[in-house]
Protein backbone atom coordinates (compact mmCIF):
# COMPACT_ATOMS: atom_id res chain seq x y z
CA UNK A 1 0.00 0.00 0.00
CA UNK A 2 1.66 3.21 -1.12
CA UNK A 3 -1.04 5.70 -0.08
CA UNK A 4 -2.12 5.68 3.55
CA UNK A 5 -5.00 7.90 4.64
CA UNK A 6 -6.06 9.18 8.07
CA UNK A 7 -9.21 11.19 8.73
CA UNK A 8 -10.18 13.71 11.41
CA UNK A 9 -6.58 14.33 12.55
CA UNK A 10 -6.46 17.14 15.12
CA UNK A 11 -3.58 19.40 16.13
CA UNK A 12 -4.60 19.54 19.81
CA UNK A 13 -5.39 23.28 19.63
CA UNK A 14 -1.74 24.16 18.99
CA UNK A 15 -0.73 25.52 15.59
CA UNK A 16 1.81 22.74 14.89
CA UNK A 17 2.05 19.21 13.60
CA UNK A 18 5.28 17.24 13.94
CA UNK A 19 6.35 14.22 11.90
CA UNK A 20 9.25 11.92 12.71
CA UNK A 21 10.57 8.91 14.57
CA UNK A 22 9.96 9.84 18.25
CA UNK A 23 12.28 7.13 19.57
CA UNK A 24 15.09 8.68 17.51
CA UNK A 25 14.07 12.05 18.99
CA UNK A 26 14.48 10.55 22.49
CA UNK A 27 17.96 9.33 21.49
CA UNK A 28 18.82 12.88 20.38
CA UNK A 29 17.44 14.34 23.62
CA UNK A 30 19.47 11.90 25.73
CA UNK A 31 22.67 12.28 23.66
CA UNK A 32 22.53 16.09 23.92
CA UNK A 33 21.34 15.96 27.56
CA UNK A 34 18.39 18.22 26.79
CA UNK A 35 15.65 19.04 29.31
CA UNK A 36 12.25 17.31 29.25
CA UNK A 37 10.58 20.48 27.91
CA UNK A 38 11.78 20.08 24.34
CA UNK A 39 9.34 22.70 23.07
CA UNK A 40 10.96 25.41 25.19
CA UNK A 41 14.43 24.11 24.29
CA UNK A 42 13.68 24.02 20.56
CA UNK A 43 12.20 27.52 20.51
CA UNK A 44 14.94 29.18 22.58
CA UNK A 45 18.11 27.53 21.22
CA UNK A 46 19.60 26.24 18.00
CA UNK A 47 18.69 22.66 18.97
CA UNK A 48 15.31 23.13 17.28
CA UNK A 49 16.99 23.94 13.97
CA UNK A 50 19.45 21.08 14.37
CA UNK A 51 16.79 18.45 15.03
CA UNK A 52 15.05 19.49 11.79
CA UNK A 53 18.20 19.86 9.69
CA UNK A 54 19.43 16.44 10.86
CA UNK A 55 16.21 14.76 9.71
CA UNK A 56 14.90 13.79 13.15
CA UNK A 57 11.75 15.92 13.14
CA UNK A 58 9.72 17.84 10.55
CA UNK A 59 7.65 20.67 12.05
CA UNK A 60 4.60 22.12 10.33
CA UNK A 61 3.98 25.56 11.83
CA UNK A 62 0.94 27.85 11.64
CA UNK A 63 -1.45 24.93 11.21
CA UNK A 64 -5.03 26.15 11.62
CA UNK A 65 -7.27 24.34 14.11
CA UNK A 66 -9.33 22.13 11.77
CA UNK A 67 -9.83 18.39 11.53
CA UNK A 68 -7.46 17.28 8.75
CA UNK A 69 -7.29 14.48 6.27
CA UNK A 70 -3.68 13.28 6.20
CA UNK A 71 -2.05 11.18 3.50
CA UNK A 72 1.30 9.45 3.66
CA UNK A 73 2.22 8.94 0.01
CA UNK A 74 5.01 6.39 -0.30
CA UNK A 75 5.31 6.60 -4.08
CA UNK A 76 3.54 5.09 -7.02
CA UNK A 77 0.34 7.09 -6.54
CA UNK A 78 -0.26 10.56 -7.94
CA UNK A 79 -0.36 13.04 -5.05
CA UNK A 80 -3.94 13.62 -3.91
CA UNK A 81 -3.32 17.35 -3.57
CA UNK A 82 -2.16 17.61 -7.20
CA UNK A 83 -5.36 16.11 -8.61
CA UNK A 84 -7.73 18.40 -10.51
CA UNK A 85 -10.41 18.09 -7.80
CA UNK A 86 -8.03 19.31 -5.08
CA UNK A 87 -6.87 22.79 -4.09
CA UNK A 88 -3.13 22.92 -3.40
CA UNK A 89 -2.30 25.87 -1.13
CA UNK A 90 1.13 25.16 0.36
CA UNK A 91 4.12 23.08 -0.71
CA UNK A 92 7.53 22.70 0.84
CA UNK A 93 10.22 20.41 -0.55
CA UNK A 94 13.68 19.73 0.77
CA UNK A 95 13.06 17.88 4.02
CA UNK A 96 15.01 14.81 4.95
CA UNK A 97 13.93 12.23 7.49
CA UNK A 98 15.79 9.45 9.22
CA UNK A 99 13.94 6.36 10.40
CA UNK A 100 15.87 4.28 12.91
CA UNK A 101 13.11 2.44 14.78
CA UNK A 102 10.73 1.50 11.98
CA UNK A 103 7.81 3.83 12.66
CA UNK A 104 7.06 7.46 11.83
CA UNK A 105 4.36 9.36 13.70
CA UNK A 106 2.41 12.52 13.08
CA UNK A 107 2.05 14.04 16.54
CA UNK A 108 1.52 17.33 18.31
CA UNK A 109 3.33 19.85 20.50
CA UNK A 110 1.93 18.72 23.89
CA UNK A 111 4.15 15.63 23.66
CA UNK A 112 7.23 17.87 23.49
CA UNK A 113 6.35 19.91 26.55
CA UNK A 114 7.32 17.03 28.85
CA UNK A 115 9.16 14.54 26.64
CA UNK A 116 9.98 11.74 29.09
CA UNK A 117 10.16 7.99 28.69
CA UNK A 118 6.60 7.72 29.99
CA UNK A 119 5.32 10.29 27.49
CA UNK A 120 7.17 8.54 24.65
CA UNK A 121 5.63 5.22 25.68
CA UNK A 122 2.18 6.83 25.72
CA UNK A 123 2.74 8.38 22.29
CA UNK A 124 3.84 5.04 20.82
CA UNK A 125 0.91 3.17 22.38
CA UNK A 126 -1.91 5.63 21.69
CA UNK A 127 -1.07 7.74 18.65
CA UNK A 128 -2.79 6.20 15.63
CA UNK A 129 -1.48 8.54 12.94
CA UNK A 130 1.63 6.51 12.17
CA UNK A 131 3.19 4.45 9.44
CA UNK A 132 5.77 1.71 9.39
CA UNK A 133 8.83 2.29 7.20
CA UNK A 134 12.09 0.46 6.71
CA UNK A 135 14.94 2.06 8.63
CA UNK A 136 16.98 4.48 6.54
CA UNK A 137 16.89 7.91 4.96
CA UNK A 138 13.99 9.56 3.14
CA UNK A 139 13.33 12.75 1.21
CA UNK A 140 10.05 14.37 2.20
CA UNK A 141 7.87 16.97 0.52
CA UNK A 142 4.87 18.40 2.33
CA UNK A 143 1.76 19.46 0.44
CA UNK A 144 -1.23 21.18 2.01
CA UNK A 145 -4.60 22.38 0.85
CA UNK A 146 -8.03 20.87 0.38
CA UNK A 147 -9.12 17.53 -1.06
CA UNK A 148 -12.55 16.38 -2.02
CA UNK A 149 -13.91 13.94 0.56
CA UNK A 150 -17.39 12.48 1.15
CA UNK A 151 -18.21 15.44 3.41
CA UNK A 152 -17.00 18.06 0.91
CA UNK A 153 -13.69 19.89 0.64
CA UNK A 154 -11.52 19.00 3.63
CA UNK A 155 -8.26 20.56 4.85
CA UNK A 156 -5.51 18.10 3.96
CA UNK A 157 -1.81 17.47 4.41
CA UNK A 158 0.06 15.02 2.24
CA UNK A 159 3.57 13.79 2.94
CA UNK A 160 5.43 12.58 -0.16
CA UNK A 161 8.01 10.20 1.30
CA UNK A 162 10.72 8.82 -0.97
CA UNK A 163 13.47 6.42 0.19
CA UNK A 164 17.04 7.40 -0.66
CA UNK A 165 20.21 5.36 -0.39
CA UNK A 166 22.06 7.94 1.70
CA UNK A 167 21.46 11.11 3.67
CA UNK A 168 20.55 14.05 1.46
CA UNK A 169 21.02 17.77 1.95
CA UNK A 170 18.37 19.67 3.92
CA UNK A 171 17.05 22.54 1.77
CA UNK A 172 13.58 23.31 3.19
CA UNK A 173 12.61 26.67 4.67
CA UNK A 174 12.59 26.31 8.47
CA UNK A 175 10.09 29.17 8.82
CA UNK A 176 7.62 28.06 6.14
CA UNK A 177 3.99 28.65 7.24
CA UNK A 178 1.61 25.74 6.65
CA UNK A 179 -1.60 27.72 7.08
CA UNK A 180 -4.49 26.42 4.98
CA UNK A 181 -7.73 28.26 4.30
CA UNK A 182 -10.64 25.85 4.62
CA UNK A 183 -13.56 26.78 2.40
CA UNK A 184 -16.10 24.78 4.42
CA UNK A 185 -15.16 25.82 7.98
Amino acid sequence: MSLIKFEEVLNDLVDYFLIGDPVLLMDYKNDKQLPDDLMAEFTTSIDGDHVVEEGILIPLSRVENYPYTVYFNLGGDAPELLKSTSRLQVQQDGYKMQVKYGTVYLFTVPYLRRFTGEVLENLVKTRTTKITLPNGWYQVSVLGGETEQETGMEPTFEFLITPVTEETEFTADLMYPFNISASEY
